[in-house]
C-alpha cells in the first residue's frame, strides 16, 4: 500500500464481509430491496397485454368487443394469480409443500 492512503477501518471489513457471504450464500438482508415494490406494475402490465390482445384479435376476426372482454377477464385472473404467488413467495408461504399435499 502506498504510504499516504489510509487504513480500512476493521469494522467496516468486517461489516462488508459478513454483507458479501451473506449475499453469496442467497440470504436475505435487512434493508434490502422490497421483493413486493414492483407487483402492482407487473400486475397492470399483464391486464394490458391481455386486454389489448383481445383487442388485436377482435379487429383481425372482426368479432366486435367480445375477445377484449375475454382478454381483460383472463388479464385480470393471471394477474392476480400472479399477485397471490408473489405475496405467498414474500412471506415464505407455501414452502415445503409438494404438489398434491393439501393444508386442511
Amino acid at each position: 500500500m502506498p504510504a499516504d492512503s489510509p487504513e480500512p477501518d476493521p469494522k467496516e471489513v468486517e461489516r462488508r464481509k459478513k454483507e458479501i457471504l451473506a449475499a453469496a450464500r442467497g440470504e436475505k438482508q435487512a434493508g434490502g430491496p422490497n421483493p413486493m415494490a414492483g407487483i402492482g406494475i407487473q400486475f397492470a402490465v399483464t391486464l394490458l397485454v391481455c386486454l389489448f390482445a383481445g383487442q388485436w384479435l377482435d379487429r383481425r376476426l372482426g368479432t366486435g368487443p367480445w375477445l377484449m372482454l375475454v382478454g381483460m377477464v383472463v388479464g385480470g385472473g393471471v394477474g392476480f394469480w400472479t399477485l397471490v404467488r408473489a405475496g405467498k413467495a414474500a412471506t415464505g408461504e407455501g414452502e415445503g409443500k409438494g404438489k398434491g399435499e393439501g393444508g386442511a
